[in-house]
Formats: structure tokens, sequence, C-alpha cells
């Protein structure tokens, strides 16, 4: 007996052993689970066939935009409940709002409540597909917009029946409307989009920059298209440039040029050439330095064109005209400054001064001398070490220019000038 319930107990404590830790793990998911319960939805991403290229979605909630929401900012990918208040003026796209953002979403109508997912959000304007309509109440007419009344003659009236020729695809209906155009008015037709295809229609909705039309079925003509007057008048032509008296660049003129450069904008084609401070653009002429014979076939105020005129050249003085403002008043000379280490450089001065080195500016035909530690530029002297006159011909306080002379000296460094 007592061998009999010796087994009984050690079957129980074997028994406990195995189902204990069992137990435990049983314990150990429900707590899992549990915790897991109150934590977010997982957000799945789905795209669907028909919204290809568009982000992904999240499906794992629903945020409702169907009022104003403070702070509510749309976000690319995720889901919101919106109120179409309104449709685009071409009728493709019902328009809602999410916070403060205008947002299109094709295929929705005016009074639909329905779930979209946001696809694309820009700075004014977000993009949404419709996902599903959820419900549809009829709203007051909207207020009539004042009935565009186009001028007297445009033929692109509300009824009016004329050929159009569809010149692109609608971006908003591309598999079933087409644009044509009018003068410069767009005209959507309904049904129609098959490029380049002529087709009869009728006005059914006429505004001041487009216009909404059907086919009628019947047969296109083969004459000229319908035309309107632009909306805006053209502008007065500008009135054409008229020389001074005297100035010998007018149209029609024969003169002799001589080509200074080849043309930046047509090289091979044209020359320049310059009349004073008149550039002349010549067709058919680009050797440089080559004197030609030319008509002036437009001129305007600071260029003229010409084409040679297959007559020879002369050998005279070639055409001068009188520059278009009056020339700058000479200006002061400099008058050395208390302290100048070389007051007796001034224009007209002829003074000894030997050349350093050439001129950086001109080093073929200018050479840079020190007098008394002034820098004088000197035109015709280059060689370093070579003393020659130079007559000053203008001063700064920096700086002195002037020219080689055989003139004599007049101007000598002052004693206790400083040396060069």
């Amino acid at each position: 007996m007592n061998e009999s319930a010796d087994k009984s107990v050690s079957s129980l404590r074997s028994l406990s052993l195995i189902l204990l830790p069992l137990v435990g793990i049983v314990l150990v998911i429900a707590v899992i689970f549990a915790t897991r319960s109150k934590d977010k939805a997982v957000v799945t991403v789905v795209v669907g066939a028909d919204a290809a290229g568009a982000a992904a979605i999240n499906t794992g909630e629903i945020i409702d935009a169907t009022g104003y929401v403070p702070g509510l900012l749309p976000r690319l990918g995720y889901r919101y409940k919106v109120f179409v208040e309104d449709e685009s003026d071409d009728r493709s796209s019902g328009i809602a709002k999410i916070g403060n953002l205008v947002t299109f979403v094709p295929e929705a109508r005016r009074g639909q409540t329905a779930i979209v997912d946001v696809t694309r959000v820009r700075e004014r304007v977000v993009d949404a597909v419709l996902v599903k309509i959820l419900s549809e109440v009829d709203l007051p007419p909207k207020a009539l917009r004042a009935a565009y009344a186009p001028p007297a003659g445009d033929p692109v009236v509300v009824g009016a029946e004329l050929d159009v020729v569809i010149a692109e695809a609608s971006s908003k209906n591309p598999e079933t409307e087409g644009v044509a155009r009018i003068g410069g008015l767009v005209v959507f037709v309904n049904g129609v989009p098959t490029l380049g295809e002529r087709v009869n229609v009728r006005i059914v909705e006429r505004r001041e920059r487009l216009a909404f039309a059907e086919p009628t079925g019947k047969p296109a003509g083969t004459g000229p298209l319908p035309e309107i007057a632009p909306s805006r008048p053209a502008r007065a032509p500008r009135a054409a440039y008229a020389p001074p008296a005297g100035d010998p660049v007018v149209a029609g003129a024969e003169l002799d040029v001589v080509i200074a450069e080849e043309s930046e904008k047509n090289p091979g084609l044209e020359g320049i050439a310059k009349v004073g401070g008149l550039v002349v653009a010549v067709k058919g002429a680009t050797t440089v330095g080559e004197r030609v014979n030319v008509r002036i076939v437009d001129r305007k105020e600071r260029i003229a064109f010409a084409e040679p005129t297959g007559k020879p050249a002369g050998t005279g003085p070639l055409p001068e005209i009188a520059p278009r403002r009056p020339a700058r008043a000479p200006r002061a000379a400099q008058a050395p400054r208390g302290g100048d280490s070389a007051p007796h450089v001034v224009p007209g001065a002829v003074i000894s001064a030997t050349i350093v080195e050439p001129s950086n500016k001109n080093p073929e035909t200018e050479g840079v001398a020190r007098i008394d530690g002034l820098v004088v530029f000197v035109k015709g002297a280059t060689v370093p070490g070579q003393t020659v006159n130079v007559r000053i011909a203008s001063r700064n306080p920096r700086a002195a220019s002037g020219e080689v002379t055989t003139d004599p000296v007049t101007a000598e460094a002052p004693a206790g000038a400083a040396a060069p």
C-alpha cells in the first residue's frame, strides 16, 4: 500500500515538473500579446495596381480632415478622410482641404466624403488619389461666375459649331480628351484624344482663356480654320531710330568700312567694323583688316547692319560720325600735395627718367620708370636701363604717365627729394 502511494506521489511530481515550464511559457506569451495590444496598430504598405508610381500608402490609420484641425499638415503616404467641397475648372478633379492646403483628388466630385491617400505635397497644394467614397450629399448650387462675353466677331461662343485640330492630349484626361487651340484660346474637346485629327465640334462652355467642346458627329470641312483676334492689343511698333543730321550711317547709304574683328555671335559669317563708336555688323565679310564697300540695311542707335555691295573699296578717308555724347571736360591737373616726394612731376613738365621694367599691361610699347618714388608710365621706351626725356601727360597721387620726347628737361628734382 505504501509502495503504491509512493509511486503516485512520484508520478505527480514528474508531471508537475513538465507542466510548470509549459505554463510559464504560456504566461510569457500572454504578457507579450497583452503589452503589444496597447501599442499602435502595425502599418501596412500597400500600392494598388491603379496607382502605379504613387508613394507607399499608410493604411494603419485614417486621419480625419473633414473639419478644420489646428496644426494639421498633410504628409506624404498618409491616408485621410476629406470632404470634397469644390471641383477644378476643367472638372477632372475634386478639391478638398487637408489643414489649410488645397488638395486635388482626381475622379472625386463636389459633395462627396471620401478616403484619399496623399501622393504629393507641394508648397501650396497637395495631390491625392481616391481610395473610397464614403457618402455623398447634394450641395447648394455654386454661385455662378459671371458669364464671359467674347468680343464681337469672336467665333468661339456657346452653341457655335466649328472645326478644330487636336494639337495635344489633355494632361488630366489623356485617354478621353484632346486639346485644340484657336488663336491663343485653349479648347478642351471631350471624346477626341487623337493628335492631328480635324473634327467639327460644338462649344458647350466658354471662358476668357479656355472653352469646352464636344464633337457634333458632322464631317469636318477642308477650308481655313477659324481665327480669333488676340485678347490683348498688339504693341505699337517701336519708332525707327533717326540718326542726327550729318550721320553717314543711315539705311541705304553706301560707304567703306574696315573689318576690325570677327563676330562672336556669327563667326565665319559676319565681321564687325566700327564707324566712330558705332558697331557695324557686316554679313559676308569676315577677314580682319579688309576694307570693304557696304550698304547699310538697318540702323539702330548703337548698332547697324550692312552687306557688301560688291563694288571696289576706295582709298580715301573712312567715314566718321560725331560722338553721341559730348566729350568730357578734361580733368583738372593734379596739384602735388604737401609732402609729395615728386612735386616737380606735373602735366607739361619734361623730366629725365630711367626705365626699370616693361609695363605689365603694354610691355611692347610702354615702360615703367620711378621718379623720386613716383611710378611713371613712359610710352615709347621699354628697355630697362634706358634713360629718356619724358613729357608728363597726366598725374595723380600715385602715378604719372607721359611719352618720350626730344625736348630738353624743364623740371629737375628739388634738392632733398627722395632718391628713386
